[in-house]
């Protein structure tokens, strides 16, 4: 068995029990003898091993590149080559001594085009579940409503949903205003939905919903040890969250005045800072605000900052309320059955043309939100065929002029009449601030919330 004087014979047995470990290698001097190769790679070529040491490698693969790579001293990687009608992928690196190119190695990565297929397609399967699961994960945090799930014909919602398509594509501000129950969280999820911002997060937070104290922290987050209890290594803020995306804020006047102006400085310089820390965070967040209050009386008595109103003022979308839109009562009950049928298992084929007539003569307070829990109601009462005037809510037959039954005239049913009655004034004087409402009706705010939900106030005006 030849040898040649470049790479001692000690240091040979051990370079091969290396090269061993690969599907095949071989190994050549600076004049293109081989030097070695392995049994795998003799065994695949159909060789002698002890014959192919010592002679040329050309004599044995005429088209090798080994050579190339000699004279070049450059490697070439991953190339595929066909050795005794089988098709490897090649890798090929110069050798060098004291600088000197003395020789080449020539390993193959993968026996068989198909094992590289295979594994392509590993590689390719755990990419196909990483998106499912980013997928699932923006259809958690992202907009679930688009311009298509806002229902009706009439010039109002016509003219509301141009306007938020002209603004959707564009990254100012945008107010949202109108009743409560009109529908302004459907919009906002839809100006997302069409915006270049659709890929990336729609973060919506409820300000009438957060503890004062905690305002500020839940929208810019807060630094470890900021607060007694606050989470160990802190916790980024909602503005943080909707870096890249949307932040929704829905019932914008019920934030403290002090955050307000802080969230100003996010408006106007893109930047945050955590509650307890000192470091500048900058953001790329898209606002997108809500109220049913009229916010300029609100700066006049000095309960919102007037140089966030002035930003916020800019673009404004009116959302009707629905006894401005009484022709699109149709095809909104039609659409809530066909929910309703789906959700509750009913079989509901429509409404009495005596409950439309006195759907369009009702004011709606709560607007769709009210209607839709009407229609709900009455599928769960009715369970299948068409709903009738018997089966909508005391509510809506007390302003119809519509006799009530028996059941209504007893002493409880009347005091909760009376009660639900006082509620809905005292609301709606305050245009539904709830804390306006607890003040005005001299109870705590969480007796108005217990006594909403008792009269099914809370589901209908949120």
């Amino acid at each position: 068995m030849k040898r040649t004087d470049f790479i001692p014979n000690a240091w040979l047995k051990a370079i091969e029990e290396m090269l061993d470990s690969f599907d095949g290698a071989i190994l050549i001097d600076k004049t293109g003898k081989v030097v070695l190769i392995t049994e795998k790679y003799a065994d695949l070529a159909g060789l002698n091993r002890g014959e192919v040491l010592g002679s040329s490698i050309l004599d044995y693969f005429p088209d090798s590149r080994m050579l190339e790579v000699v004279q070049s001293g450059e490697p070439i990687h991953a190339d595929l080559w066909e050795v005794n009608g089988v098709t490897i992928f090649v890798s090929r690196m110069p050798l060098s001594w004291d600088g000197e190119i003395v020789g080449a190695c020539g390993v193959s990565l993968f026996q068989y085009v198909n094992e590289a297929k295979e594994w392509a397609q590993r590689v390719n399967n755990l990419d196909l579940e990483l998106q499912y699961y980013k997928n699932q994960v923006r259809k958690l945090s992202g907009a679930r409503y688009s311009f298509d799930s806002i229902i009706g014909n009439s010039p109002a919602i016509i003219d509301a949903k141009s306007n938020a398509r002209q603004l959707a594509h564009a990254r100012a501000a945008v107010l949202l205003t109108g009743e409560i129950g009109t529908g302004k969280e459907l919009f906002a999820h839809a100006i997302h939905q069409e915006s270049p911002r659709r890929e990336r997060p729609f973060v919506r937070v409820n300000c009438a919903g957060i503890p004062q104290i905690h305002a500020e922290s839940e929208l810019f987050g807060y630094e470890e040890g900021a607060f007694p209890g606050a989470r160990k290594g802190g916790k980024p803020g909602k503005l943080e969250i909707a870096h890249g995306g949307t932040i929704f804020l829905d019932e914008i006047d019920e934030l403290p005045y002090p955050v307000q102006a802080k969230l100003l400085r996010v408006l106007a310089e893109g930047e945050t800072e955590r509650v307890g820390g000192n470091r500048i965070n900058l953001v790329d967040t898209r606002f997108i605000s809500a109220t049913n209050i009229d916010l300029l009386k609100a700066v006049k008595n000095h309960a919102f900052h007037e140089d966030l109103f002035s930003r916020l003022d800019v673009n404004v979308i009116r959302i009707p309320p629905l006894r401005e839109r009484l022709s699109d009562i149709p095809v909104l009950c039609e659409n809530f059955i066909k929910q309703c049928n789906g959700e509750l298992d009913t079989n509901i084929l429509g409404l009495d043309e005596e409950v439309l007539e006195l759907f369009n003569s009702y004011d709606w307070p709560g607007n769709i939100r009210e209607l839709k829990n009407t229609i709900e109601s009455m599928c769960k009462q009715a369970r299948s065929g068409i709903l009738q005037v018997s089966q909508l809510p005391p509510s809506i037959l007390c302003v119809s002029g519509e006799p009530l039954n028996e059941n209504d005239y007893s002493l409880e049913a009347q005091m909760n009449a009376a009660e639900k009655e006082v509620l809905l004034k005292a609301l709606q004087s305050v245009h539904w601030n709830r804390t306006k409402a607890a003040r005005l009706l001299n109870i705590h705010r969480t007796s108005l919330y217990a006594k909403m939900k008792k009269h099914g106030l809370l589901e209908l005006y949120g």
